[in-house]
């Protein structure tokens, strides 16, 4: 039965509806994004501002992904590479903590600058961000993409349906993935790769099965050395915690504790031996409250590798229990260290005075309501970015250039486990790339182009997130800056392409990042 239709004339009365009670069973726009991720509201907000009717539409019922879930370090070494967005975010953080916390200096120092922030902070400024464009951005939360249509080379439109599985089809000019696993580019029959190629296949020196001795910086070498794996790196959940009597929630034991007691108790060897001192509360926040990430050092941590393996194809329902399974293995973790006889009474004492914090994602009983997802899907796309982008050549003494750079990729190399403990060689864990001085490791600034957020045989998709890259490139560009800068441009190639009534793919990248102020060279002087 056909649905009500939402034309341009009213579509500002019905971009004030975010629940499905007031949205129709088919809506018309110019641009839908699907995937609230931080490279997901920049690409609604930019196209919104551009004048475009947009769709925001997501899974989740908060917007800003990780950011807005645990990842509260933002993970730039340069910050000063980053514009549009990037910025006015960072400036959006910077300004609220400069006004709650202006009595109190060594708070505010915390924030890094607005760099450093709370979950709830984050998802404060990004739901600002998508409010100011409440005339021409309608936001559908918690709806999942159940299909794409296609029609030759371009997307003609998406299904998606709520919790309450009541169904909305919307047609759009011009599609855009921001989710961190490539749905949307998946529904629409984008090839794609998940796992980690090999050395051989594009001559990358870190591809493939990689131990590396971190301390060192240098390769570990096995016989297995550079084969294509598909095991991924490990997800975590980035939790809050605090010390603070007024605000503690106490971590209860899980149901599930039995099933991931298996993973802590090589602990106790740990203690015994001294491989493992001491347990960390997390990096510091403002008002008490701790931020901790899986351990890239680390043999047994928040980090959960293998689990992790199956997310990208997962359907939302798998991935619902894959995430109630890495907060638990949390969960169940700090319990061990605060309540475990046969943990060492010093760290069972340092560990007792943490406890989630009340504040913090208070609808999902205050653990992270997204898991950390360091890489889902990579399309593949009309270009490519691998090792080599951020790789200084010794002759020119600079990165590649590209064709159409629409951004650079700033960051270390960083890739957390791909397999357990069980696989270590030498006490190192398998497929970890990290450099602690992250400024002077192998991998440089690099230039992204513009290609590789297109598919390559459809003209009106953009993937922003999970672009064409290879595993060891996705290490760098995995960093939410770098997704917002990419996801900006999306909108602004949505907008520039409707205007000149074309398709994103035909359009002439170059004025883009320079009309966003988004710096495209590293080397600007060279």
């Amino acid at each position: 039965m056909a649905g009500t239709v939402i034309t341009r004339r009213t579509f500002l009365a019905a971009a004030a509806a975010s629940t499905l009670a007031a949205a129709p069973t088919h809506i018309e726009c110019d641009v839908l994004v699907y995937g609230s991720t931080p490279g997901g509201v920049t690409a609604a907000v930019e196209a919104a501002r551009q004048g475009l009717k947009v769709v925001l539409a997501c899974p989740q019922n908060h917007p800003g992904g990780m950011a807005a879930s645990g990842l509260s370090t933002t993970d730039a070494v340069r910050t000063e590479l980053f514009g549009g967005l990037t910025a006015e975010f960072i400036a959006g953080v910077r300004d609220h903590y400069r006004k709650e916390l202006a009595s109190q200096p060594q708070e505010l120092a915390l924030t890094k600058d607005g760099w450093f922030y709370e979950p709830s902070v984050a998802e404060l400024v990004f739901t600002r961000l998508i409010e100011k464009e409440s005339g021409r951005l309608q936001w559908l939360r918690r709806h999942h993409l159940i299909d794409a249509a296609v029609t030759g080379r371009k997307v003609s439109s998406a299904e998606l349906e709520s919790d309450n599985g009541a169904r909305v089809k919307i047609t759009a000019r011009t599609f855009i993935d921001g989710t961190y696993e490539g749905d949307l580019a998946a529904a629409a029959k984008v090839p794609y790769r998940v796992g980690r190629e090999s050395k051989a296949e594009y001559g990358e020196p870190f591809a493939g099965i990689h131990y590396m001795n971190w301390r060192t910086g240098q390769q570990i070498l096995t016989p297995d050395t550079g084969e294509a794996s598909p095991a991924i790196q490990a997800f975590c959940a980035r939790c809050i915690y605090t010390d603070d009597p007024a605000q503690r929630v106490a971590i209860e034991k899980p149901a599930t504790y039995d099933a991931h007691l298996q993973d802590y108790l090589p602990l106790l060897d740990d203690f015994a031996s001294g491989r493992v001192k001491r347990w960390g509360w997390g990096t510091r926040l403002p008002k008490r409250k701790y931020q901790m990430n899986g351990n890239i050092e680390a043999m047994t941590s928040a980090n959960l590798p293998g689990a992790s393996w199956t997310w990208p194809e997962a359907g939302h329902h798998h991935r619902a229990r894959l995430a109630a399974f890495h907060v638990d293995h949390v969960a169940g973790l700090i319990w061990f260290l605060q309540h475990d006889e046969r943990v060492p009474s010093a760290i069972r004492t340092h560990m007792a005075p943490l406890g989630l914090h009340k504040q913090e994602f208070r609808d999902s009983d205050h653990w992270p309501w997204q898991i950390y997802v360091r890489q889902g899907r990579r399309i593949e796309g009309r270009a490519l970015v691998t090792q080599h982008n951020f790789t200084v050549d010794p002759r020119t003494k600079r990165t590649p250039k590209v064709a159409h750079p629409i951004a650079i990729g700033e960051h270390s190399f960083d890739v957390h486990p791909c397999h357990d403990r069980r696989y270590a060689v030498d006490g190192f864990m398998e497929g970890v790339l990290w450099y602690p001085k992250k400024a002077f490791g192998p991998a440089q600034p690099g230039q992204v182009p513009y290609g590789a957020m297109l598919p390559k045989k459809l003209d009106n998709l953009m993937v922003p997130v999970a672009l064409s890259c290879t595993h060891v490139a996705m290490s760098v560009l995995r960093m939410e800056p770098v997704w917002m800068t990419l996801g900006q441009i999306a909108g602004k190639a949505a907008a520039v392409a409707q205007q000149a009534r074309t398709t994103v793919a035909d359009i002439d990248p170059d004025p883009l990042p320079r009309s966003l102020r988004i710096q495209i060279d590293p080397y600007p002087s060279a």
